[in-house]
């Protein structure tokens, strides 16, 4: 006869840790590339991912940029191009980020404009989206 385990009590990781704030489970990231649509080099990567961290800073209070990752994906015309993107995400506060997504979008698109992109890529709560058509 198989002994009946006891259901274990629901966590409170923040209370357990001393946490004094509440917490956010949504992220929102960014992908920055350091090349365009051909594979050359942007030259300004540093500039881009310095720019999201203080935007998304000032929205949710905070915001961290992975080292580069190395990745690659093919542009419309079947050519491979390698790039090392960095990711940089923030946990968001729901009424900040909403209020502030012109902001966003603003940035997301100059973004692909002006580092000529063929597509900019973000997350957010587990999706995964591209834009293509810069305004």
């Amino acid at each position: 006869m198989a002994k009946k385990r006891a259901r274990a009590k629901s966590l409170d990781l923040g209370e357990a840790l001393g946490a004094t704030e509440g917490y956010s489970d949504q992220c929102f990231s960014i992908y920055i590339p350091n090349k365009d649509r051909t594979g050359r080099e942007i030259g300004n990567q540093r500039n881009w991912v310095l720019e999201g961290i203080r935007l998304l800073t000032q929205i949710n209070k905070g915001a961290t940029a992975m080292p580069p990752v190395e990745g690659a994906w093919q542009n419309d015309k079947g050519t491979l191009i390698w790039e090392n993107p960095v990711v940089v995400y923030s946990f968001i506060k729901t009424a900040p980020f909403v209020e502030n997504l012109g902001r966003i979008r603003e940035f997301l698109h100059r973004l692909g404009r002006e580092t000529n992109q063929e597509e900019v890529a973000f997350e957010f709560d587990g999706r995964f989206y591209l834009i293509k058509d810069f305004e």
